[in-house]
């Protein structure tokens, strides 16, 4: 990409979520999740590396061909597994990885998400109308930040989201903004202390 920096998608091929970018579609830059193995013991790793699980991994609750496994904590290992390739490499020195979720799991939240966005496409074809309704922001999800630079025991109190760690990317590299929601978007620049002494590789199994 322009500036010299790389990327690369990891996730399962078939629901890999960056071949429904039509500009992205068949970039040799989307790459299977058991790629990303390889490439950490390579030294080939991206700059930037979106990585997600398969079907197996991906702790959702268990159905189809996964009924009755135990996907959560299939999953759960798969992650850490996936943390200690990176904590045992030569990335580990200079690496910031955010673990996340695309679901809340269901369970209550109490706090009540802010309105910044509604949805002003059409409504679905059967079921209750949601035009005009909440579309930017839903319960709140858990975020891990690892890094030799991230500070111990910190649970942040500001706002963050997904878009958050798009912002991180643009902050660190020196990108524009890619739309206006980055642009006002935080950039999790509370959840390190640069200037600390680097922490060591985390100890899990």
């Amino acid at each position: 990409m322009k500036g010299g920096l790389t990327w690369a998608s990891n996730g399962e091929p078939k629901f890999n979520y960056f071949n429904h970018i039509a500009a992205l579609q068949n970039s040799p830059h989307i790459l299977p999740c058991t790629q990303f193995d390889a490439d950490v013991a390579a030294g080939k790793l991206a700059n930037v590396t979106w990585m997600y699980a398969d079907g197996l991994h991906d702790e959702h609750p268990p159905y189809g061909a996964n009924a009755g496994q135990p996907t959560v904590k299939l999953g759960m290992q798969w992650t850490v597994d996936r943390v200690n390739s990176i904590a045992k490499s030569k990335y580990w020195r200079n690496v910031a990885i955010f673990v996340t979720w695309d679901d809340w799991g269901g369970w209550y939240d109490h706090i009540e998400p802010k309105m910044v966005e509604t949805w002003k496409g059409d409504d679905p074809p059967h079921g209750a109308p949601y035009h005009g309704t909440q579309f930017r922001y839903g319960p709140r999800v858990p975020c891990l930040v690892i890094s030799p630079y991230a500070k111990t025991g910190y649970i942040s109190k500001e706002f963050h989201s997904h878009v958050s760690i798009v912002k991180f990317c643009e902050s660190k590299f020196g990108l524009p903004s890619l739309n206006k929601r980055d642009a006002g978007s935080d950039d999790m620049g509370d959840c390190f202390d640069f200037k600390q002494k680097p922490l060591p590789p985390p100890s899990v199994r």
